[in-house]
């Protein structure tokens, strides 16, 4: 298994071939990963620490482990154990001084229980199985139109840009869910990829005062619209959220705001990235194409498949520091360690996947699943498992189904541009044409 893997890095990897221990002693492994063209095809480096340096460790003394045996742990490590640090997410400066850190710090991704218990609670009312499946055939008609119009430009002989189709569902779902102008969620947005950003150890000073002033705008756009849906009487999020009552009473403002603004990171750009990023896969690797259109369970085999062998999420930004003394990688990492996971290495482990190296959906297909593979970790696990995971892969299966009719037709017809955020792959511009040839070139898109 390992030889699939292996074999399959080398022949993709789009520069040749790096000495990655060289490239790793004279550049930090973010800096690293937020190159585009290790963006386009992280698998050799994922390959390259998960084989010679499974606990790597920073200059400044933080860890990434990239085997899935230790991702998991991690991830899944009970809080006498590993606890999430809000305190981690600047790595240098006082995070009391930065709106946007103070934001981060108060989602539910970066608290630990009994809060963490008592915020998931309320988020899973909202994001049930059966609630996402209830949405399904709103989410088909919002995609149904961005195809038709899509195709209309095509016909006409446009270029068209695919990540605008990315964009449109979830800007136009989250439109109905918080019952808003699609133009102030596209506007929220746009905050809430800036509030983001310190989550990127690359930040620059720029970017962190455009995540502050975001945030502080954020913030005061949804005091105002919860001071007026409070007891409303209205269907949307917002009035259920402001009128949420649980066993400590009403939730503080400052919860209400933290969890919209976690629905829409997770409901808007997070989604769009992903969509967008299995639209380029299709587009440019198309040797299962067909499979979508095979047995009912096809799509969600596909995208299940499509979330493990690109692994949008290269690594969780959520700091994880030790409690105590932990054992990882055959190593013993001291209390007070901050530790991250590299699911893109984790989710290619031969240990875990058998033929890790090749994109095979049936391997997720319930008619054929194989018992050997392990559960795919794009999504994390343990408590700080996405939320709305359920929402995001019904999303992605709606977009590639409604889209597949057109899918033999259409080519990459220019660069491919990549977002410069290092944790999060994210496809920025996907061009394409009806019948056009021309090869998918990656570029990094430049602040």
């Amino acid at each position: 298994m390992s030889g699939t893997a292996e074999s399959r890095s080398a022949v993709s990897a789009p520069d040749g071939g790096r000495d990655w221990r060289t490239v790793l002693a004279s550049s930090d492994v973010y800096t690293v990963l937020s190159d585009p063209v290790v963006m386009a095809d992280p698998l050799p480096l994922a390959a390259w620490l998960r084989d010679n340096a499974p606990v790597y460790r920073r200059a400044d003394g933080e860890y990434l482990v990239s085997r899935y045996e230790d991702v998991s742990r991690l991830f899944r490590a009970p809080i006498e154990r590993i606890r999430v640090e809000a305190a981690g997410v600047l790595r240098s400066g006082a995070m009391e001084d930065h709106p946007s850190v103070r934001r981060l710090a108060d989602t539910i991704g970066l608290r630990n229980p009994p809060e963490h218990t008592r915020l998931h609670q309320v988020y899973m009312r909202y994001f049930t199985p059966a609630r996402v499946s209830a949405l399904r055939e709103r989410t088909r008609a919002i995609v149904a139109d961005s195809v038709r119009d899509l195709t209309e430009r095509l016909t006409a002989g446009e270029q068209v840009d695919l990540h605008h189709l990315a964009t449109d569902l979830p800007t136009h779902l989250m439109s109905l869910l918080l019952d808003l102008p699609p133009k102030d969620v596209s506007w929220l947005n746009t905050c809430v990829w800036h509030i983001e950003q310190p989550f990127d150890p690359t930040i620059t000073d720029a970017r962190l005062a455009d995540a502050d002033r975001s945030s502080q705008e954020l913030d005061a756009f949804v005091v105002d619209l919860v001071a007026r849906r409070r007891g409303g009487g209205g269907s949307d999020l917002i009035t259920a959220l402001a009128d949420t009552r649980d066993d400590e009473g009403g939730l503080s403002q400052n919860d209400i705001i933290a969890m919209v603004f976690t629905i829409l990171a997770g409901g808007v750009p997070t989604v769009a990235s992903v969509i967008a990023l299995a639209l380029w896969r299709t587009l440019v690797r198309r040797e299962h194409v067909d499979s979508l259109a095979g047995s009912p369970g096809a799509a969600a085999a596909y995208v299940e498949e499509l979330m493990r062998f690109e692994s949008p999420a290269m690594y969780s930004p959520m700091p994880r520091v030790a409690v105590r003394d932990i054992e990882l990688g055959g190593e013993v990492l001291p209390a007070g360690s901050r530790i991250y996971g590299l699911i893109t290495g984790a989710n290619h482990d031969p240990l875990a996947f058998q033929d890790p190296g090749v994109f095979d959906p049936s391997r997720f297909d319930p008619s054929s699943r194989r018992r050997s593979d392990s559960a795919v970790l794009a999504y994390g696990t343990g408590i700080h498992r996405c939320v709305g995971a359920h929402l995001a892969s019904m999303e992605i299966e709606v977009t590639l189904d409604e889209i597949s009719p057109l899918l033999s037709d259409l080519r990459v017809d220019g660069p491919v541009t990549w977002g410069r955020t290092s944790y999060i792959r994210s496809v920025s511009t996907l061009p394409v044409r009806l019948g056009a040839s021309a090869p998918a070139r990656s570029e990094r898109r430049r602040p």
